[in-house]
């Protein structure tokens, strides 16, 4: 019974760290070089100039200056995700990805790649 106690805890916080890896991916999807280059109104490739510290007239210092801090905060976040991922959090916890399912389920969390998706759909 005990052990049975302890399977639970651990998927429940295995599926509270696939949560926070969600939220990290969603903001990782914000900072991508396409959605920047939305935000700046400027080309995907001149985002990668900008990272690259090339130089770039259509914009200005602070704006570059800008967009570096967001790709340095990308990196960050990407470097965490891997960790976060659920096959990752099944073999750290010990625990089923079924069983992380479950905890998520009664948590009441649904996926925010799957809600984009809906949106999109419709």
């Amino acid at each position: 019974m005990r052990s049975n106690h302890l399977s639970k805890m651990r998927a429940r916080q295995a599926a509270k760290d696939y949560m926070h890896g969600a939220d990290l991916r969603a903001q990782s999807e914000e900072l991508s070089d396409k959605l920047l280059a939305a935000k700046f109104a400027c080309h995907v490739s001149t985002i990668k100039k900008v990272r690259e510290h090339m130089p770039v007239a259509v914009l200005d210092d602070e704006d570059q200056a800008l967009i570096r801090q967001c790709a340095a905060e990308k990196a960050r976040i990407d470097q965490q995700l891997p960790k976060l991922s659920k096959s990752y959090l099944s073999r750290h916890y010990q625990v089923s990805p079924e069983a992380i399912d479950i905890e998520l389920d009664l948590a009441g969390w649904e996926d925010p790649r799957i809600e984009r998706k809906k949106r999109r759909a419709s």
